[in-house]
């Protein structure tokens, strides 16, 4: 549909150079024209969306137009985000942000590395532990290695060494993550919402510990694994290709013993106590807004892990399903520039006192009691006699108010509200 009202001018987008192409395509299909810089005036234009963060320059003076990235946002750097995480675990407790691998900076962190690696081998009786190196400032995978013997660890440049989590939940036999697409609002106040829809990428050979070298056992970075020789074969439950959307991954989880809504709400803290990091240093922007793009991965015991934040994502389309999810995403994007799409669920702030907390000079302190108080009455509202009086037909109409944080909705209700509505359940 044409965004444009009668006798009115279509809305024009810019693109800067490295935009991905899905950007175009979406505004275009929508009825936008793009930005012509010899034929239109500097200003000429309604969004601007750039690979790449914005000059100062930039954000002075935006009015009424939107920029697709806050100032100031370089916490999503391997380096940069391992460095606030160590931060925030000092500021608020190593149990609150359990949820980031323990991570060090080569070089500079090598003897910290080092001792723990000594002190793992001494405590833990010759048991195996098990290493994976990123370089700090390459993406799709490219140079990640994994290691168990320290011998192993070679490298010539910058990196991370971070704990390799080797017990991760498995679909046939496969290794996957999660891509969790959150977009900021803003940062002051801290206003996030998580997008219905994602993807879920796929190893494309078989899990094992035996063969540390085999990137397509261990990765799930699609720029891999499309060259895979199992790539377009069918695997198991996994099926071919190498990608699920959510909401087939959510038709996956309905068959499994796991408490989904305690699972969605501690990837939701995931994103939300990880951008707390940047919420001191980000400027009010009211007219920008952020999509970041969490890799989480899910381990056996069903206890979500952060692997990853990515800034200014490719949003490539190699598959079905990357159509099907990025096209939808980006529309919706574009769709709430006006007005709140349906498919964006309201993760932050989810009741008073967090609304509260995160103005102006937001109190994050005050923010991380409240997510670490609801995240402890939720999962205590889900015993095993609650549970089994959830699954009751009496309890069918209380279950109905849990299920938009699963699938979505126009309007989804408080994390709060639905602790109170289950606490309600006799």
């Amino acid at each position: 549909m044409a965004e444009r009202e009668c006798g009115f001018a279509p809305l024009v987008f810019r693109l800067h150079g490295g935009a991905p192409q899905v950007v175009c395509e979406v505004l275009l299909e929508r009825g936008w024209e793009e930005y012509d810089e010899e034929e239109q005036e500097e200003g000429d234009w309604n969004f601007y969306w750039r690979a790449s963060g914005f000059r100062k320059s930039d954000y002075e003076n935006i009015l009424p137009w939107r920029l697709n990235h806050h100032p100031k946002m370089s916490h999503t750097r391997k380096d940069c985000l391992a460095r606030h995480m160590k931060r925030m675990k000092i500021a608020f407790g190593a149990a609150l942000y359990d949820f980031s691998p323990a991570a060090f900076i080569l070089p500079n962190e090598y003897t910290k590395f080092l001792g723990v690696y000594t002190r793992n081998r001494m405590t833990d009786r010759g048991k195996s532990r098990y290493w994976i190196c990123k370089p700090v400032d390459l993406s799709r995978g490219r140079g990640i290695f994994l290691f168990e013997d320290i011998k192993d660890l070679v490298y010539d440049s910058s990196l991370i060494v971070q704990r390799y989590i080797s017990n991760p939940l498995l679909i046939s036999g496969y290794k996957f993550d999660l891509r969790i697409y959150v977009c900021v609002k803003s940062f002051s106040p801290l206003v996030i919402y998580m997008h219905q829809e994602g993807l879920v990428r796929f190893a494309t050979e078989k899990y094992t510990l035996a063969s540390l070298e085999s990137l397509y056992s261990h990765l799930t970075n699609t720029s891999i694994n499309k060259f895979g020789m199992c790539s377009a074969t069918d695997k198991e439950r996994v099926g071919r290709g190498c990608k699920w959307t959510m909401s087939r991954f959510r038709s996956f989880l309905h068959k499994q013993d796991v408490n989904e809504l305690l699972l969605w709400h501690r990837i939701s803290n995931i994103a939300t106590l990880t951008l707390l990091i940047a919420v001191p240093c980000v400027p009010s922007s009211p007219n920008c807004l952020e999509l970041l793009v969490f890799d989480i991965l899910i381990d056996t015991s069903y206890k979500p892990w952060l692997l990853e934040v990515n800034y200014s994502s490719a949003l490539s389309l190699d598959c079905p399903a990357d159509v099907s999810v990025k096209k939808g995403l980006i529309s919706d994007i574009i769709h709430d520039l006006r007005q709140r799409h349906p498919s964006f669920i309201l993760m932050f702030p989810f009741n008073d006192a967090t609304w509260k907390a995160s103005q102006d000079q937001a109190d994050v302190k005050a923010i991380v009691n409240e997510v670490h108080n609801l995240t402890n009455r939720l999962a205590s509202s889900f015993n095993e006699k609650e549970r089994m009086k959830m699954e009751s037909s009496q309890s069918i109409g209380v279950r109905d108010k849990f299920e938009p944080l699963l699938r979505g909705s126009k309007d989804p209700p408080l994390l709060s509200k639905c602790c109170f509505l289950n606490s309600k359940v006799k």
